[in-house]
């Protein structure tokens, strides 16, 4: 199974949104050809009205069905009660194949900080028990620093509690967003994975806008970044989650992953 996971797209009428790139990128991402796209929040910049119509009208380019939660960005402007009317659930267990994924609202309205609370941490521990060994978790904020992010802020507010629930049930991957940088880095039993920015103006340094491609093969979870103005894909992850074994190339430089 392929997963494209994207992240932070920020449509808006003003300088934020790149739709040159956002059109290209959709491109490339559709030549991908996954089986489900996950959108790890950020699709809007003020969570605008007229946003969210744009919004809509741009991922309605994408070929494959989309599941997508909200950011910080979404829920700006009263965009909290506009997300559903558009993108449906902010909270929800969705089964797709044989894996469930689990998408959670990380975010609060007015605020760029993020947490999940009781009800989302319930939320998890329920599609555990329904599916253990293929569960994945997205949400917006992320759960650890990002190297080369800038100045660290905005991890979710109950990043302990949430680490320990993913962790102790050695949930295999969480997907999130947030810093417009891509990262991954395995933790114990799980990976946890950044998707960097799809189509926003601000970059960070010489990373870009990327995306990934998660492949969920039998035995392995790759991780793909793919940098979108170059039209170059780099494989930077490979876990097997059955037997621990662990390839990550921002840090072992040198490495290929096959």
């Amino acid at each position: 199974m392929r997963i494209a996971h994207i992240s932070d797209i920020h449509v808006n009428y003003g300088t934020d949104f790149n739709n040159k790139i956002f059109e290209k990128a959709v491109k490339i991402l559709n030549k991908t050809k996954p089986d489900l796209v996950f959108i790890s929040g950020d699709i809007t910049t003020d969570g605008l009205l007229r946003e969210y119509e744009l919004a809509e009208e741009k991922l309605s380019m994408i070929n494959e069905e989309q599941i997508v939660v909200p950011g910080n960005h979404d829920e700006r402007n009263l965009g909290f009660k506009l997300f559903p009317e558009f993108f449906g659930k902010t909270n929800f267990i969705h089964q797709h194949q044989n894996i469930t994924l689990v998408g959670l609202a990380s975010s609060e309205p007015d605020k760029d900080d993020g947490r999940l609370g009781r009800k989302r941490h319930e939320l998890i521990e329920k599609a555990i028990k329904r599916n253990k060994d293929a569960t994945i978790i997205g949400f917006h904020h992320h759960l650890i620093p990002v190297p080369n992010s800038g100045r660290e802020k905005n991890i979710i507010e109950d990043a302990g509690e949430t680490l320990d629930i993913i962790l102790k049930n050695r949930v295999p991957l969480v997907l999130m967003g947030h810093r417009h940088v891509p990262y991954g880095v395995k933790i114990h039993k799980t990976l946890l994975v950044n998707a960097g920015t799809f189509s926003c103006n601000r970059t960070r340094a010489h990373f870009g806008n990327t995306f990934n491609i998660i492949d969920l093969e039998e035995q392995n979870i790759v991780i793909t970044v793919v940098n979108i103005e170059k039209e170059k894909q780099k494989k930077m992850i490979k876990f097997n989650p059955t037997n621990n074994q662990y390839i990550n190339r921002y840090y072992d430089f040198g490495l290929k992953i096959q």
